[in-house]
């Protein structure tokens, strides 16, 4: 399968409208008249989802669970990797979505930080904040004028920064502790536990640079420089030693290359091949 990363993926969505946007960050509007269950995405942007109609339900590789409801705000860290369903009501499922990077996050802190003690230590998260009757005029005023206008990234940057002030007013301090962690727990990520963590999804050298935070070029040098071979080597070299595990327990070739991040089972055998010479029902039918 593979993984959408936000929040470009959802660009072309059915459904989606886009209000205003530029690169990683937007404000979209989405509306569906049916439920979507297990979607596995990649957000390398901060997230505020604003449940108008139905619920959403979302998972991480940690275990945690979340459901946001009506009329409630769920915030999803960026870099994070969610299963979530999308659930309808009587009639529809209806969000706004705000995706917003480090620019902006660092620029609110900014003027927001001072008003406070030091943010607390703790581990960024995802978690449901609580609403004001202004957040609702601010996406009902952003759905009648921006949605046929002209779009500008300034306007964008703006209309965010307005968002996270009134998202602020009811969720003050837990707002600055939680974009706070976020931020730091970013700042110490390496490419390294980045690329533990998902090397055996469907994701592109592209996708892995942008949930590090550097170009591709960067990403690549980097991760050249420390390993003495490419992002790409490494990524089939460990997708392999996975899949040989996997074949070993009984696991069929089909589902052994969904389950290292394979889509296309042609393309898991020609990797298979490359490492071991042998394709890998050849390799089963050596060891019997």
């Amino acid at each position: 399968m593979k993984y959408d990363t936000l929040p470009k993926a959802l660009y072309n969505h059915q459904g989606v409208k886009k209000i205003l946007y530029h690169n990683d960050s937007c404000i979209l509007h989405k509306k569906l008249t049916e439920s979507l269950v297990d979607q596995e995405k990649i957000s390398i942007s901060h997230c505020m989802v604003l449940v108008v109609k139905g619920r959403i339900e979302v998972k991480t590789n940690e275990g945690e669970c979340v459901i946001s409801r009506e009329n409630e705000i769920l915030f999803m860290p960026r870099d994070t990797y969610l299963i979530s369903d999308l659930i309808k009501d009587k009639n529809c499922i209806e969000l706004f979505l705000v995706f917003f990077g480090h620019e902006i996050v660092d620029k609110f802190l900014g003027l927001k930080i001072k008003q406070h003690r030091k943010p607390s230590v703790s581990t960024s998260t995802i978690c449901k904040l609580k609403i004001n009757k202004k957040i609702i005029h601010y996406f009902d005023s952003l759905k009648d004028i921006y949605f046929d206008l002209e779009n500008d990234k300034n306007i964008l940057e703006l209309k965010i920064m307005e968002f996270l002030h009134l998202v602020y007013l009811n969720n003050k301090t837990k707002i600055i502790d939680t974009l706070s962690a976020s931020e730091n727990q970013k700042k110490k990520r390496s490419i390294e536990s980045i690329m533990m963590n998902n090397y055996d999804k469907n994701l592109t050298i592209t996708d892995f640079a942008n949930l590090s935070g550097r170009s591709l070029s960067t990403f690549n040098r980097d991760f050249r420089r420390k390993h003495g071979e490419t992002p790409k080597q490494w990524l089939i070299k460990k997708k392999i030693e996975k899949a040989e595990k996997l074949l070993s327990a009984g696991m069929n070739v089909t589902n052994t290359a969904l389950e290292v991040g394979y889509s296309n089972v042609s393309n898991f055998i020609k990797a298979y091949k490359s490492i071991h010479g042998e394709t890998p029902k050849a390799m089963r039918k050596n060891s019997l």
